[in-house]
């Protein structure tokens, strides 16, 4: 019985991944907006409901979801991030073209 553990373990870690991936859905204006997102790197983004957007790291602008990503526009930076919405209220982007990704969840 015990040879069969390290098995069936690996394959309920390996389905509850590709369900995690499968179940992933990108993010919508409405998941944003009027709501503020506390990032793994220590910035917070707050998507206001009229487009204005706030970071504590890149500063004000605007937002938009986009059929690219949701295009940010700040004095600073000018992107656009796949943003993806998980399972649990757990977020993940990465900025298209620059290789950065990072988690976050709605702040507190």
């Amino acid at each position: 019985m015990l040879k069969y553990l390290a098995p069936i373990g690996a394959a309920s870690v390996l389905s509850f991944a590709f369900f995690s991936v499968a179940s992933a859905a990108p993010v919508t204006a409405a998941d944003l907006s009027g709501k503020k997102i506390c990032w793994d790197n220590g910035s917070a983004s707050s998507y206001s409901r009229g487009g204005a957007y706030a970071n504590n790291l890149s500063g004000e602008g605007t937002w938009a979801v986009t059929a690219g990503g949701v295009h940010i526009h700040t004095g600073r930076y000018d992107y656009v991030a796949a943003v993806q919405k998980l399972p649990g209220g757990t977020f993940q982007a990465e900025i298209l073209g620059a290789g950065i990704k990072s988690t976050g969840k709605y702040c507190n």
